[in-house]
């Protein structure tokens, strides 16, 4: 069972990713998004939680009271942007957390996912009851294998969606096992994924430490670093761009492989 830390304990174990070389099964996402609910289902609305009363109002609260799984995209995001401020506190946000999640995931909110994960991290959401830690971790895990089997486009990158993740969670193991994993099968979006990391991002092949640009602690980007010097990651890549050639995406994989040759020969001469 593959362990995925989140930034404080305690750690919580979700689903391996699925076997080298297997699609990714497209319900797997919507299971995890009904596990999410389901293990918050009864973590109470609180009608008295505190507020401030000049820009929330009884109408405000009354609309937070609906099922969480009905909650307008509207209200979660009014309500998530005064979380722990002007508006309630880590037991309000947690009711809320399973809907804020799944908008997120969906690009639903009218801000970056970053800013709800901030929210969860400041709210101690790893300290919660393990099941509902686990419940968040392995959704997490099935919004990611969901993005990796989808082709990227502005806002919806891989390294963007990492770096978000990587301030909530302690440890990247299991989403880049997972990468692995989904760059063993069919050449498709994973490969352009990665491709795009090393062609369209601010790291710089030949200056190994410009990895740092990509993460905002270094422990996340030694991770990174040293997943994306491995031999099977490039392997896998250049299989990509071979069996990739005459498409859209041949240009981009073929100067993907030729940068991360070059990262890869910058960094060893950099051990």
């Amino acid at each position: 069972m593959t362990t995925l830390p989140p930034a404080a304990p305690p750690h919580a174990a979700p689903p391996p990713a699925p076997s080298p070389g297997l699609p990714v099964d497209p319900s797997a996402f919507d299971a995890a998004t009904a596990a999410l609910y389901g293990a918050f289902a009864d973590v109470p609305h609180r009608p008295a939680m505190p507020h401030c009363r000049h820009c929330v109002t009884d109408a405000h609260l009354a609309l937070l009271a609906a099922p969480v799984a009905e909650l307008a995209p509207e209200v979660v995001a009014r309500f998530v942007a005064k979380a722990g401020t002007t508006w309630g506190d880590g037991h309000d946000l947690r009711r809320v957390a399973p809907r804020a999640l799944h908008l997120a995931a969906d690009h639903l909110l009218p801000f970056s996912r970053a800013v709800l994960l901030e929210k969860l991290a400041a709210a101690g959401w790893s300290s919660w009851p393990p099941a509902e830690v686990d419940a968040i971790c392995r959704f997490l895990l099935a919004e990611w294998q969901r993005l990796l089997a989808s082709p990227p486009r502005a806002g919806h990158a891989a390294h963007r969606w990492l770096r978000q993740t990587a301030a909530v969670v302690a440890d990247l193991d299991p989403f880049l096992r997972a990468w692995s994993q989904a760059l063993a099968g069919p050449p498709g979006p994973p490969a352009v994924h990665l491709a795009v990391v090393l062609v369209q991002s601010d790291l710089r092949p030949d200056f190994p430490s410009s990895i740092t640009a990509l993460f905002d602690t270094t422990e996340a980007a030694d991770q990174f670093g040293a997943w994306l010097a491995a031999p099977a990651t490039f392997d896998r890549l250049q299989t990509a761009a071979d069996s990739l050639a005459r498409t859209p995406d041949t240009r981009r994989l073929s100067l993907a492989v030729d940068r991360l040759t070059r990262y890869r020969a910058a960094r060893a001469r950099a051990a």
